[in-house]
């Protein structure tokens, strides 16, 4: 735990957390050809005393939870395009023994995507970034849905030299409305 897990004054630190151990196990395969690469990666990672917050923000712990998780990955140059496409789909469980055993665990999505595209013109840069993720619950019994959103991000740089560039980005540039976290905007 960090220290504000344990200490945070006011009441919502708890000195009886216990620090968390985990095992994982990854199997990938990735191949960069000259115009395209792809990847895939499976793994499964074993929490025991994982940290969590609770709908309070208090830091509590679970005693057994289990993520299992395939990402994929496939890009492509098109044209002078760099299309980059990730997609994760994820089983984040609580297996504790307890009232939510088998629940997702909070906040934590079962499927997100992204799609970036970016192209260089000389020494300008133009890109965009499309992210996506499905809802996810802001408690431990499953109870309270947080809606999946979309976003989408633009960016531009300039090389003015070879070590030298200016970055200039827009997050959410069509202003969605979202929250990542139930009730907090």
């Amino acid at each position: 735990p960090t220290f504000n897990d344990v200490y945070y004054p006011y009441g919502s630190g708890n000195p009886d957390l216990k620090p968390e151990e985990s095992r994982s196990v990854e199997l990938g395969l990735n191949q960069r050809l000259t115009h395209w690469n792809w990847g895939i990666n499976a793994y499964q990672t074993h929490i025991d005393q994982m940290i969590a917050l609770d709908s309070n923000y208090f830091p509590l712990n679970i005693s057994k939870a289990r993520i299992r998780g395939v990402e994929g990955q496939l890009g492509v140059d098109l044209a002078g395009w760099q299309v980059q496409g990730y997609l994760t789909w994820l089983q984040p469980r609580n297996e504790d023994g307890g009232p939510n055993d088998g629940k997702l665990l909070m906040r934590r999505p079962q499927r997100t995507a992204r799609l970036d595209v970016d192209r260089s013109f000389g020494a300008f840069g133009l890109g965009a970034t499309l992210n996506a993720r499905s809802h996810s619950y802001a408690d431990a019994g499953n109870r309270q849905a947080v809606p999946g959103y979309t976003t989408t991000d633009l960016r531009a740089n300039y090389h003015f030299t070879p070590d030298w560039h200016l970055d200039a980005g827009l997050a959410n540039a069509f202003d969605s409305r979202y929250a990542p976290v139930w009730y907090y905007n």
